[in-house]
Parts: structure tokens; C-alpha cells; sequence
């Protein structure tokens, strides 16, 4: 299967295909596109060479959302050794099911009541006593 095949086929099918040895410069490639249109990044691959398991990586980075507690639940309900709000793993996934696995995961992943918006929560300071909590050093210091 030629490159750019492998990547249209990731494309088309939502996950990307990883398993042979070579393929650190798809998935790279794989998630700048994932980035760009704020999907979640789902790739499968081998264990190692001469496994008959593989792994499904879930990465929830390249959306502007994260998991729920309900979307872990159901991450670990479909077999997920880790689960976090940012993404999920799956260590030991006989070679026959990893697409299924994959595709399951997709559904799982986009559903909504399953994400929500990632908000970082924002401290606010009060300008009055920003002084006192950063040691500030004299401009003659600075200066020279």
C-alpha cells in the first residue's frame, strides 16, 4: 500500500493503521491532521514485531475537548488498560479484533454525553496584591 493511500484510507475509515515498523512519520502526519480538523486521533499497531496482539491509542489532545466520566466508564467498559480525560489505551487486542476495537473506540469517543468542552480554570489576580505574590526586583537591577 503506497503513503498516500495508508493516510486516505486513515482518512476515510476515522483511525489510522500502524502496524508496520515504519510508520512514526504517519501517525505524526496522521495527528497534524486530526490537529487541524479537532478530531480525536485513534491509531492501532503492534505490539512488537512478532506479537499476536496489538495496541489502540486513543489521544483526545488534538480535540478542544476531553473525556467525561462517563466516556472513560465506557473507554474501560470496552477493555481500556488506562483511561484519562485526555486519552486511552488498549495493551492487549488480539490481531483479528483491532480494527473492530478501533472502530468501536471512534464511536465511543464522539458520542456525545462522552466528551464535554476542555476548560482550563483561570486564576484570577487581584491586581492590588500582585506585588506581594511575585518578588519584584528593583528596575536598576534590571537595567544593569
Amino acid at each position: 500500500m503506497t503513503d498516500s493511500r495508508r493516510l486516505q484510507r486513515a482518512r476515510e475509515h476515522g483511525y489510522l493503521d500502524a502496524r508496520r515498523p515504519d510508520c512514526l512519520k504517519f501517525v505524526k502526519a496522521y495527528g497534524l491532521w486530526c490537529w487541524r480538523l479537532k478530531i480525536p486521533m485513534i491509531w492501532l499497531e503492534r505490539r512488537s514485531s512478532h506479537s499476536k496482539y496489538g495496541r489502540v491509542r486513543l489521544d483526545m489532545m488534538t480535540t478542544a475537548n476531553m473525556l467525561t466520566a462517563a466516556g472513560q466508564g465506557k473507554m474501560r467498559a470496552l477493555g481500556a488498560t488506562r483511561a484519562s480525560p485526555h486519552d486511552a489505551c488498549w495493551e492487549r487486542v488480539p490481531m483479528g479484533q483491532l480494527e473492530a476495537t478501533a472502530h468501536e473506540v471512534l464511536r465511543a469517543a464522539t458520542r456525545i454525553g462522552n466528551y464535554q468542552a476542555n476548560r482550563s480554570k483561570l486564576v484570577s489576580i487581584d491586581q492590588r496584591r500582585a506585588g506581594r505574590l511575585f518578588k519584584m526586583g528593583s528596575r536598576r537591577a534590571a537595567t544593569g
